[in-house]
């Protein structure tokens, strides 16, 4: 009697092509509250029905190959429609995200621009491809938000990591050849948010970053020179 507590953190279910058990995700919206608004609001609109994922070394991470989410897929009727980026909660974006990417994280993949000086274009270009890791990974601490862990179906992320197959391929951009025994399908995600809404995620433009990043990069092969500081992480 008389004690308060702490709102239930939402919960996801990831059910898994050929994998009776779910894996199921605590999210951590005070660490990470655009990373877990936007994953609720595709999850939960079923942007996540039937999404690839690519069995990798150390995560299981979404296929590059998949559509980018639009404002239409998190938001009913934006005044304009186009695809976004999410402002990047981690600390070298300042945002006080101190989740360590240990085994069982998921985590929020991104783009990194950081050879022509664009490092908030980077920062903020996560859109809708995560992944959850297999293997604790120390170097993506601080420079990718981890948003949630795994508290219940471990034994099925293991089994699905024991089920990658070293490939080689001699073709790096033709991926697809033998890459699909190393592919799960995801055949629902579906957030419990326990009557709380999270909202929406803050947002960038994530086309017109890109149209400027491809603009650089034009720029770089054919041999002129890059207006910023071509300086890597």
């Amino acid at each position: 009697k008389g004690k308060t507590y702490n709102s239930q953190k939402p919960i996801a279910t990831i059910q898994i092509e050929g994998y009776e058990k779910p894996i199921k995700i605590e999210l951590d919206p005070q660490s990470a509250p655009n990373a877990v608004a936007n994953f609720i609001k595709l999850a939960n609109n079923g942007f996540y029905t039937n999404f690839k994922m690519s069995i990798k070394e150390n995560e299981i991470l979404g296929n590059e190959s998949m559509e980018k989410a639009k404002l239409s897929n998190i938001m009913e009727y934006p005044q304009t429609d186009y695809v976004y980026g999410i402002k990047g909660d981690f600390l070298a974006n300042k945002v006080e995200n101190l989740i360590k990417h240990k085994k069982g994280v998921i985590t929020m993949e991104r783009d990194d621009y950081s050879y022509f000086g664009l490092y908030e274009e980077g920062y903020n270009s996560a859109n809708c491809n995560f992944a959850i890791l297999t293997k604790d990974s120390e170097n993506y601490n601080g420079y990718y938000a981890g948003f949630g862990e795994v508290i219940e179906g471990m034994d099925v992320l293991e089994a699905i990591s024991a089920t990658r197959v070293e490939t080689t391929s001699n073709d790096n951009n033709d991926d697809n050849s033998n890459s699909d025994v190393n592919t799960i399908t995801i055949k629902s995600i579906t957030v419990d948010t326990f009557g709380i809404d999270y909202g929406l995620p803050t947002v960038v433009n994530y086309e017109e970053n890109m149209n400027k990043i491809n603009n650089l990069y034009s720029q770089y092969m054919n041999g002129s020179s890059v207006n910023s500081s071509n300086v890597t992480e």
